[in-house]
């Protein structure tokens, strides 16, 4: 069963994982966390192995690709993703391994592995985030809810050595819980949250019902990537 969406953002090794799981280490504890009703609160659900996502993507340098993602297992604890794409230089196919946690409502990535191939190069590489990274809402999420993100450190692995990095810092701020969007897949219901880290922002909007990203922005001083 294929289930198509239309997206509009870069794809490369090791920073997409960055990117689209975002980064860093949540900074309140649960029980810091402000009271919310039920009414001001939605559950989302997680990506279905027995579905394809196929995105479309562009910037506004006027680049323009296409991939498809599939969630071969999404747990508590870690996910596999196979992402596929086409390209004037080869075919490629990569597969993602992430181990993560669950802490006050959002998904903290400790470690991320890909190998395959991206344009006929291998890939062959993993992540490290101490104390973690924050990805993205998890299971639930509450109107107004803001986290703050603190920096964290990313320790890459690669054939062209092991090199660490501090991540910026930023917020994590959910804007909506019950937006709907329309893109050209059709109509969704959506959590939409922001990730604001150093001179980037990135904008979302992740379907509740199938726990994947209908649409996102992501603007940052070179130009503006837009999925739709």
């Amino acid at each position: 069963m294929s289930f198509r969406f239309r997206m509009r953002s870069p794809l490369s090794a090791v920073i997409i994982i960055v990117i689209l799981f975002v980064t860093l280490s949540l900074g309140i504890r649960p029980d810091q966390a402000p009271a919310a009703s039920a009414a001001d609160c939605v559950s989302i659900g997680t990506p279905k192995p027995a579905l394809s996502y196929t995105y479309q993507q562009s910037d506004s340098a006027g680049g323009a690709s296409e991939f498809t993602d599939r969630w071969e297992e999404f747990t508590e604890t870690s996910s596999r993703l196979l992402t596929s794409k086409s390209s004037p230089k080869g075919p490629g196919v990569i597969i993602s391994l992430n181990r993560h946690r669950v802490v006050d409502d959002v998904l903290i990535l400790d470690s991320s592995t890909q190998t395959g191939t991206d344009a006929g190069r291998q890939v062959d590489n993993s992540t490290s985030f101490q104390p973690g990274v924050v990805a993205d809402p998890a299971y639930r999420a509450c109107v107004g809810r803001t986290w703050p993100i603190p920096s964290v450190m990313a320790t890459n692995e690669s054939a062209q050595g092991r090199f660490s990095a501090a991540t910026p810092a930023g917020t994590l701020t959910i804007k909506a819980i019950r937006e709907s969007v329309t893109v050209p897949a059709g109509r969704f219901d959506t959590v939409h949250y922001t990730q604001v880290t150093g001179q980037s922002v990135d904008e979302y909007w992740k379907s509740t019902e199938h726990g994947v990203t209908v649409k996102r922005t992501h603007t940052m001083p070179g130009g503006v990537v837009v999925t739709a």
